[in-house]
């Protein structure tokens, strides 16, 4: 192999790393004016177990506030106050954890005027 092949090569295996370096970098930040994804201080992630069989077991959570729901359920993983508007003004997602102690999103809450207008599952 000539040198330029060999220049040619190690410029795309450098383009490639940095790509992907500003791609992790760039993608935890929001490109917003205000970060609106917060880490909440969840007690635990059995909250989000919890909660999840309440929504499966058929629990109405439409209309209650964020302080029922804190109150019943804990904290949530994340608040999302970025929201669709006229569709919610802000989501909630609450974390589960599986029997071989894997997380994953559980349950999105999602808030219209301090009141839950939506809930999904997964």
């Amino acid at each position: 192999m000539s040198l330029k092949h060999s220049l040619i090569r190690n410029r795309r295996t450098l383009a490639t790393m940095l790509l992907f370096f500003c791609i992790s970098i760039y993608s935890g930040i929001s490109l917003s004016a205000e970060i609106p994804v917060v880490l909440a201080q969840g007690e635990s992630k059995q909250s989000g177990n919890e909660l999840l069989n309440a929504v499966v077991g058929g629990a109405n959570l439409k209309d209650m506030t964020k302080q029922q729901i804190v109150a019943a359920y804990g904290e949530p993983l994340t608040k999302d106050t970025t929201g669709e508007k006229g569709r919610y003004d802000e989501k909630w997602t609450y974390s589960c954890e599986t029997h071989n102690g894997l997380d994953y999103d559980c349950v999105f809450i999602y808030f219209m005027a301090d009141r839950v207008v939506n809930v999904e599952n997964f």
